[in-house]
């Protein structure tokens, strides 16, 4: 490869490989987009389980793609990552909420793991209860470290760690796809072989986040050698299977609507993305099942589905934000 100008990586941790996009830095077009599999796990629990195989691969790559130097984006794990909302005095600044948040965390804003970072978004203030809302987005800073360690170590530039959920949601605002009313709730589902999450949004704001293993039922996908998903069990099984996470999605729906939001209002719209092989079909199901408008991202051409959240950090860097503001990451 003859660049000049060291690409923008992308990376993304799975179970049992390295998902990335190598990405021009000032023109933002794809470089190159691939996957490194590996024979057993890398990850289990959302643990690193082995970190030399893991850094001797990365290493390679960026040897063999002349990548050193580059800066690298990471994505955090989707299990790691904690949305809350919250409340803090309405007498703060706006430059001294990070300073009560760190002081607050683990004490009255209880986490469940320690030292974690974090960023927030105000929400909104009320003067009758003398608050400032916050939408709270935290995951332990250990893991943070963890990542940049590891990129440090195969001679990568760390630059920022991203949730994926933010990431999608960045890719479907470009795109027109979220509704952004009052009542208007739009849900990012990231729907893989070996996990479901769930992130609604609301105003422009995530507001509920759920992510479920898809535990034994996991172990009936095999990669083929180009690192696609195939089912292996019987079609009576997967029939099952899909019916089984319908019911698991529709109650979901309706927890939010009745115990999230009284009732009044449920979600609107579902952005459908993921690794999971059929996914226009599974949009056919989804929204004749559950009656909503249930939405595929329109990716750049050579660009498949699984890479829709590393394709949304390459959005970060030139897209200008119109919330309130998002805090700054501790």
């Amino acid at each position: 490869m003859l660049f000049k100008t060291k690409p923008s990586l992308y990376l993304q941790l799975l179970e049992s490989s390295i998902r990335y996009l190598a990405v021009h830095p000032t023109n933002y077009t794809i470089i190159e987009q691939d996957e490194l599999l590996f024979d057993g796990a890398i990850l289990e629990d959302s643990e690193i389980v082995n970190q030399a195989l893991l850094e001797t691969r990365l290493n390679a790559l960026v040897q063999e793609k002349k990548w050193k130097n580059a800066k690298a984006t990471i994505l955090i794990l989707n299990e790691l990552v904690i949305v809350r909302e919250i409340e803090v005095p309405i007498q703060l600044d706006e430059d001294e909420i990070p300073d009560y948040l760190n002081i607050h965390m683990n004490e009255t804003i209880r986490m469940p793991f320690d030292n974690p970072s974090f960023e927030y978004i105000i929400s909104g203030r009320d003067e009758d209860r003398g608050m400032i809302d916050l939408i709270l987005i935290a995951y332990p800073k250990e893991k943070i470290r963890q990542y940049q360690d590891i990129l440090q170590n195969v001679s990568l530039k760390p630059d920022v760690a991203d949730v994926a959920s933010l990431s999608i949601y960045r890719v479907a605002d470009s795109q027109a796809l979220i509704q952004k009313g009052v009542n208007q709730h739009t849900m990012i589902l990231q729907w893989n072989p070996t996990d479901v999450s769930y992130t609604v949004f609301n105003q422009e704001k995530p507001i509920f986040k759920r992510n479920t293993h898809q535990g034994t039922i996991a172990q009936s996908f095999e990669r083929t050698a180009d690192g696609e998903w195939r089912w292996i069990a019987s079609e009576a099984e997967l029939e099952i299977h899909i019916a089984d996470q319908l019911n698991n999605l529709g109650r979901f729906l309706d927890f939010y609507r009745y115990s999230v939001l009284d009732g009044e209002v449920g979600v609107s719209n579902i952005i459908l993305t993921g690794s999971y092989p059929h996914l226009e079909d599974l949009q056919k199901r989804i929204a004749e099942t559950l009656n909503l408008k249930v939405e595929l991202l329109d990716l750049p051409t050579g660009i498949s589905q699984p890479y829709s959240a590393l394709y949304g950090l390459t959005l970060r860097g030139n897209n200008n934000s119109k919330d309130e503001k998002k805090g700054r990451k501790k």
